[in-house]
């Protein structure tokens, strides 16, 4: 099960709750919007979201549009506050599951939540042994760390910022990082913004200063000299590749 929702003392106190252990339900972490989630789903299998209406970047009913449209399979429930029913009525015509009014009741969400498990076939996985629990836990963290970066890159990201989302150490969290990918966090972070530069390099009509911009850099001669150096190729040299190649 995956939590989505911007507010990070709301999706901390839900992932928290014993009731999750007591139905066997693994949470395997929390996103702040729809295109964080996305990532968490392309990377994991997950069977149910519980997820807010009013998010950044992409918000719950254009998430739970996007389920029922490509992976019907996953359950979601809605959350959201009494002004945003008549919004969140939306979401059922997606095949929501739920709607669960903010502050949460939480005997009115495990009726949702076991209404699910009665009605589905969510298959039990074998208990994971210590080694493989330190491993997946560790894992999660990263990934979480990795959706972050993905829908956040064109705002400033830090270690720190980001070490403070899994609660964790900047350094503790810096060696995780890198024992579980083979990268730094800040070379991740930095072949994230260039991948999506060079995707941007092929729109012609966007200045050089506006994608550094775009991928979080505001100083384009900095942004020239990390793609040179990851690339071989300044910006403008990748750009006449793509278009006179």
């Amino acid at each position: 099960m995956l939590i989505v929702d911007d507010d990070w003392l709301i999706s901390n106190s839900l992932m928290s709750m014993d009731e999750w252990n007591e139905r066997n339900i693994d949470v395997i972490g929390t996103a702040e919007n729809g295109n964080e989630a996305l990532y968490w789903m392309e990377n994991e299998k997950i069977d149910i979201i519980l997820t807010d209406i009013r998010m950044p970047h992409m918000d719950g009913i254009e998430l739970t549009k996007y389920i029922y449209e490509h992976s019907p399979r996953i359950q979601i429930i809605i959350m959201s506050g009494y002004e945003e029913f008549s919004y969140a009525q939306n979401a059922l015509k997606y095949n929501a599951k739920g709607y669960i009014l903010k502050p949460i009741d939480t005997i009115e969400l495990f009726e949702v939540i076991d209404k699910i498990l009665k009605e589905s076939v969510i298959p039990k996985q074998d208990l994971p042994s210590i080694e493989d629990k330190s491993s997946t836990y560790h894992e999660r963290l990263v990934l979480s760390a990795k959706s972050y970066i993905n829908a956040n890159y064109m705002n400033p990201i830090t270690l720190k910022d980001v070490s403070k989302r899994v609660h964790l150490t900047e350094h503790y969290f810096g060696q995780i990082f890198k024992s579980t990918t083979s990268e730094s966090f800040i070379h991740f972070l930095t072949r994230v913004r260039l991948e999506k530069a060079c995707q941007l390099l092929k729109n012609p009509n966007l200045k050089y200063y506006e994608i550094s911009q775009q991928i979080g850099y505001n100083d384009p001669k900095y942004f020239t000299k990390m793609f040179q150096k990851m690339y071989d190729l300044t910006p403008k040299e990748y750009r006449k590749q793509v278009f006179y190649k």
